[in-house]
């Protein structure tokens, strides 16, 4: 069943950490719970996000060095979040449009969850939702089988 809102599908518990923590502790904490992204807070309030992505291009890309900075040089601070009664359409749009790979779900100013991509993809997987996987001859890759030879027949 495809799930009602945003909701259904987020996950939980949330990773967090507060606004001045060295970028390197930030990265740790990341790869310590297999994460794409954590969510920069205030005094408990949501202020930002710092992803794979802002990793990639505001830390490697330009040499910043993360054993000195924070991740608030490194994180986006213009936080794009999504409400739990947001619809899964919604929701998929709002990923696709603004190109995210990780929302936090907020009410109010309350960290309820984060919704990731793969979580979307958990519920296209299980749903189907008309896709319609591509026939096995038709695979890049796949060599076709070649018939086999007939016997030749002797002569005698």
């Amino acid at each position: 069943m495809v799930p009602k809102g945003v909701a259904d599908i987020m996950s939980r518990n949330v990773k967090s950490v507060q606004r001045g923590t060295p970028l390197l502790d930030a990265v740790k904490e990341m790869h310590l719970h297999n994460i794409g992204a954590l969510v920069i807070t205030e005094q408990g309030r949501p202020v930002g996000i710092f992803s794979e992505r802002d990793l990639l291009k505001r830390v490697v890309a330009t040499g910043l060095d993360p054993r000195g900075a924070t991740v608030d040089q490194a994180m986006t601070g213009k936080l794009i979040s999504v409400p739990p009664e947001e619809s899964f359409a919604s929701l998929c749009e709002k990923m696709h449009v603004g190109n995210f790979r990780h929302l936090p779900v907020i009410d109010g100013e309350k960290l309820l969850g984060m919704v990731s991509v793969r979580d979307v993809l958990s519920v296209v997987a299980r749903e189907g939702l008309g896709i319609v996987p591509p026939q096995r001859a038709s695979r890049a890759g796949k060599k076709k089988a070649k018939p086999a030879k007939a016997a030749k027949k002797s002569r005698k």
